[in-house]
Parts: structure tokens; C-alpha cells; sequence
């Protein structure tokens, strides 16, 4: 027979007056159990009024190990028939001589069989219940094999249960049902146990239906991060690549056999700079924006920014996931700017240092024209002092070398006077405005930088362009700048997006040099009919005169008067309030308008 039951104490009941009734008899007993299980029947049947030590010593009772008598028989996972002869037919045959009933009888309990359900391997216990049977054929005895319920809880198990109930001729249920005393009581329970098989196959079905639900959006998800066009990792608590995904072989040109298993660390090009990005995953950190150079097969050096973030179960690592966002391009871009810059600094520095020159030899040449302009006062001083004779001598005297010397600085003159005029008009009035030239330079610069930015633009549009000055503009100036920027801004009219740009470049500028404030702020609202920006900043505000000459109409210049007229060109309007609290900045210009058709 089979007990399933529930509880130990129940089985321990049941075993126990089945292992006491033969031994009363004077019949032997074998018990096959764990060693819990063989203190408990132990103590009960001494407590039933039995000796137990006298039957062991007859040789009557015999008490051993489950495992420890499994593992002579059991090889590779499967019964051995020879070895099962050795021993558990052997001992079947010993403990049985030592019976004194009338006829002689053995009582068998075993858990052999519920240590192997236990351990998974369901056909083995099956195979051993076969086996047990077998031996009855030709050796006569009782059997009572025991499993927790609590085994049989999976949809799974249902054929080798139905095995196991076959392989005995009597089922005893667990003891929910075997305490049950009367037969109505027993047709209600099956009743009941009816509609849970009833709402279990149901339910099975739902799951079944959940987990196709399941893997389906497994297999999309799979989809979507193998097919992504941004890097994506796995990586193991050792380093080692677990998965990636086309997007990160493609980049680096491996294959996969070639880059999956291998450390992350190997492939960059600076063991410092994994260590450090590996640091902080250990710490428990979530990395953003780690910029690193990774080598490709080809022996390249592909330049990256890496997002990662570790899970964690109990304190130990599991896996990371990465992503690895691709910068060469941006990187190229970066460098042709600089390299723009450098190119465009040095040309202000040559044109700088040439109007220098200019200046001194017109300040030299204006020196020169004073003290001739003194020495022909002299001389004419002296002319009105002598007679009309002498004076005829020294001007005869003079022709040749004074008055060659007066016609050569009159052009000289006239050509400083051009040249002059065509530096700046200042110079001609008497050069006494050089920072005009100053200015003039800085202006000059100024409209050449924005140059670099239409390409830019064009390329990535405002948004990226904006994050990507303003990264620059943080990092340079040591101030934390903020944008908000609308969800459906999009792309606008390439000299709207210009203009708008150059306008958040100029009032950023203005915050760094003259504000002294540590922070910033953009906020750009779009309507259908104009564009609305924002810039604020804590500084300390801008002076009331200055802010009465920027608002004065028909003025040029640079700075915020500048921006005033760039605004206004595009049909727009600029307001700035400012008091000790900081300065805000606030422009809309038209949708509609467009200079480009200007």
C-alpha cells in the first residue's frame, strides 16, 4: 500500500500501528526512513507498551538509513537489479527468518522511493516501486510506501502519480479526507476535490494562454533590443560579455563568437578607464554619460558614451546592462569646430596684430605732421621778422630741400588721411578712439563665430545644437544652466532656429561676463503664431542707465543692443527686466517670419 499524507504526525500514527501490530504478533519488521522519521516511530511504539530493544536484538526489528541504503543500489541515477538483489532482497529474506508468527510475516516500511520523487527523478521511483513488487513475487511480505502530498503539486506530475497508484493495491489518502467518518462526508469531499480539478484545469488553460501572452512579448522585446540601432550589454559579475546585440557587434565589426565571453575590460583602449567605469558599478552606482574609446576589430578606435546599472540580489551582483551610444561623428564634428575655432583665432590675431601696426605708423605719421606743422610755424615767424631781401634769400634757400620736404609731406599726408578713413572714421578726426578698432575686431569675430553654427543646425537641429552649446557653455564657465524645452517643438525655419540660437548664445555670454551669476535657466514655449523664449538668471542685475541706452531706438552696437536689433529684424520684440535679483530676458518673434526672404 501508499500513504500520502500531509502532516508527520499523521504518518507517524499510521506507521506506527502497522509496524506495532506485527511486532506484537511476534512478526519482524524492516524500516527504510530517515532518521527523523525512525526516533518518532521509535519513541511511539515504546509508548504502545513495546520493547523495541528485545525485537532489535532478536533480529525482529531492523531500522536503517533510506539514503544511505539507496545509494548501494542506485547507479547512475538508475536501480542496479544485481545490487538490489544484494541488499534489499537480502535483507527482506533476514529480517523475515527472524519471524515467530504463525505463519511467519514481515512488515516493510519504506521512504526509499519519496527521497527519489524528492529529488526530481520520478521514473526512478516508479522503476523501484517495480521493483518492489517483484521481490513479493517470489518472497512474500507486507509494504507500506509513504509520500508528502505536498510532492504532487505540479500539473507535471499527474502520469507518474497514476504510476505510483498502479504499482499498489491499496491508496491510503491523506489524512484530510481519511478522517472523514462518514460516507456523506467522503461524497462531499469528492464533490469539493471535483470543482478544485474543475477550476484547476481552467485555470491551467488560463496560464497556458498567459504564458503564450508571456512569450510572445518575450520574443518582441528579444526583437526589439537584438534590432535596436543602440548598443545593448549583458554583462556577468566577472566582466564577461553574457549578450549582445547586433548594434555593439556592428560597431566594433566582431562577431559574435568573438566578442560574447570575452571581459568588457578587454576591448578598451585604456585598462584605467574600465577599472574606473567598473568601480563604480561595484559601488552600486548607476553610470551615465561615461565617456571611453573602445577597440574595434579592425584596430580603430570607436569613441562611445556608456549608460549602466547594475542588478543586485541579497548584495551580490548579478548582471549589468549597458548601453553604448556611438560618438565618433559627434566626436569629428567637435574637433572640425575647434579646429574652425583655432583657424579663426588665429586669423583675429593676425588682423589684430596688422591694425596695430596700421595705427602706430598713422600715430607716428600724425607725430611727424605736428612737429612739421610746429617747425613751419617757426619758420614763418622768423620769414615776418626779417626783410624783404633776406626773405627772398631763405626762401630761395629753402625750395629745393624745404619745399620739396613741405610737397612730400602734403602727400603723405592725404594718404594717411585715406588710409585712415578706411580703417575707421575715427582715426581721420584726430585717432583718439582706438578701442573703437577694438570693437570693430570683436565684432568682426563675433559674426564669423556664427558661422560655425549653421552647419550645426542644419545637421542636428535646435534642440541637439542647443544641449550641445550648453554642455560646452557649463562646463567652460563653471555655470549650471537649465532648459525646458516643448514636446513638440520640432524642427522650425532654418533662419528662425539661427536667429533663436544666436539670441540664447549672446544672453548665456552676457550672464557669464557680466552677471556673476551661478546658475541659469531657458525655457522656450511654441504657440502656432511665434516662438516665445525665456533666459534668467541671480546675478546682480544690469544698471539702470545701461538698461535706458539698450532700450533707445536707432543705436547699433554688440552686446544686448545687438541682440535687440536681431530680434527686431525678425519682426520680433525683446523685453528685459533686471533689478538685484537677477535679470530675465524674454523674446517672441513670429513663426511667419522669415529672414531669409530679407
Amino acid at each position: 500500500m501508499v500513504q500520502f499524507y500531509g502532516e508527520d504526525s499523521a504518518l507517524i500514527d499510521a506507521v506506527s500501528a502497522y509496524i506495532g501490530e506485527a511486532l506484537e504478533e511476534g512478526n519482524a519488521a524492516l524500516v527504510l526512513a530517515t532518521a527523523e522519521h525512525r526516533e518518532a516511530l521509535t519513541e511511539r511504539l515504546e509508548r504502545r507498551g513495546l520493547d523495541v530493544a528485545g525485537a532489535r536484538a532478536e533480529g525482529r526489528y531492523v531500522m536503517l538509513d533510506a539514503a544511505e541504503t539507496l545509494s548501494k543500489f542506485i547507479l547512475e541515477g538508475w536501480p542496479d537489479p544485481v545490487r538490489y538483489e544484494e541488499t534489499v532482497a537480502r535483507l527482506v529474506i533476514q529480517v523475515k527468518s527472524a519471524a515467530r508468527g504463525n505463519p511467519p510475516r514481515l512488515a516493510v516500511f519504506g521512504e526509499m522511493v519519496a527521497l527519489l520523487w524528492a529529488q526530481g527523478k520520478f521514473q526512478t521511483a516508479v522503476r523501484l516501486e517495480q521493483l518492489w513488487n517483484e521481490l513479493q513475487q517470489h518472497e512474500p511480505f507486507s509494504l507500506r510506501c509513504a509520500y508528502p502530498i505536498r510532492g504532487f503539486d505540479r500539473a507535471e506530475h499527474a502520469e507518474a502519480f497514476l504510476a505510483i497508484c498502479s504499482e499498489h493495491s491499496h491508496v491510503i489518502p491523506g489524512e484530510s479526507y481519511t478522517e472523514l467518518t462518514t460516507e456523506d462526508a467522503r461524497s462531499r469531499n469528492v464533490s469539493r476535490l471535483q470543482q478544485k480539478a474543475q477550476a484547476l484545469d481552467i485555470e491551467t488553460a488560463e496560464r497556458k494562454d498567459a504564458q503564450k501572452v508571456l512569450r510572445r512579448r518575450e520574443i518582441e522585446l528579444t526583437d526589439l533590443l537584438e534590432n535596436a540601432l543602440e548598443g545593448v550589454q549583458r554583462s556577468g559579475p566577472g566582466q564577461e560579455i553574457l549578450w549582445a546585440n547586433r548594434a555593439v557587434l556592428k560597431l566594433l565589426g566582431y562577431e559574435e563568437r568573438e566578442y560574447v565571453g570575452r571581459s568588457f575590460a578587454d576591448f578598451f583602449a585604456q585598462r584605467s578607464c574600465a577599472e574606473q567605469f567598473w568601480a563604480k558599478l561595484m559601488r552600486g552606482e548607476e553610470v551615465y554619460d561615461y565617456p571611453a574609446e573602445l577597440r574595434c576589430k579592425d584596430g580603430s578606435i570607436a569613441y562611445v558614451v556608456i549608460r549602466s546599472n547594475g542588478l543586485w540580489e541579497n548584495g551580490t551582483l548579478v548582471y549589468t546592462r549597458t548601453f553604448i551610444h556611438d560618438v565618433s561623428e559627434r566626436r569629428a564634428m567637435v574637433e572640425a569646430l575647434e579646429k574652425a575655432k583655432e583657424d579663426l583665432e588665429n586669423r583675429v590675431r593676425e588682423r589684430t596684430d596688422e591694425l596695430r601696426r596700421k595705427n602706430m605708423q598713422v600715430l607716428k605719421q600724425a607725430e611727424i605732421l605736428d612737429m612739421t606743422n610746429q617747425g613751419l610755424r617757426e619758420l614763418s615767424a622768423r620769414l615776418l621778422r626779417v626783410q624783404d631781401e633776406e626773405r627772398r634769400r631763405i626762401a630761395r634757400d629753402l625750395h629745393d630741400s624745404t619745399g620739396q620736404s613741405l610737397a612730400l609731406l602734403s602727400m603723405n599726408l592725404s594718404a594717411l588721411e585715406t588710409e585712415a578713413k578706411h580703417l575707421n572714421p575715427n582715426l581721420a578726426k584726430g585717432l583718439e578712439d582706438n578701442a573703437a578698432i577694438v570693437r570693430k575686431i570683436s565684432s568682426e569675430l563675433r559674426t564669423l563665430s556664427y558661422l560655425l553654427h549653421p552647419p550645426l543646425l542644419e545637421e542636428v537641429g535646435l534642440e541637439s545644437a542647443l544641449r550641445w552649446y550648453i554642455d560646452g557653455f557649463s562646463e567652460r564657465s563653471n555655470i549650471k544652466v537649465t532648459l525646458e524645452l516643448p514636446q513638440d517643438l520640432g524642427r522650425l525655419p532654418r533662419d528662425l532656429e539661427l536667429a533663436t540660437f544666436r539670441v540664447i548664445q549672446e544672453c548665456l555670454t552676457n550672464v557669464h561676463r557680466h552677471s556673476g551669476s551661478a546658475t541659469a535657466s531657458i525655457r522656450i514655449v511654441r504657440s502656432p503664431s511665434d516662438i516665445y523664449l525665456e533666459v534668467r538668471d541671480q546675478g546682480k542685475g544690469v544698471p539702470p542707465e545701461k538698461l535706458a541706452r539698450i532700450a533707445g531706438a536707432g543705436d547699433s552696437g554688440v552686446g544686448l543692443r545687438g541682440m535687440k536689433e536681431r530680434v527686431k529684424g525678425l519682426d520680433g520684440e525683446l523685453q528685459i527686466h533686471s533689478d538685484e535679483k537677477g535679470t530675465a530676458i524674454r523674446v517672441v518673434i513670429p513663426t511667419g517670419a522669415s529672414t531669409a526672404e530679407r
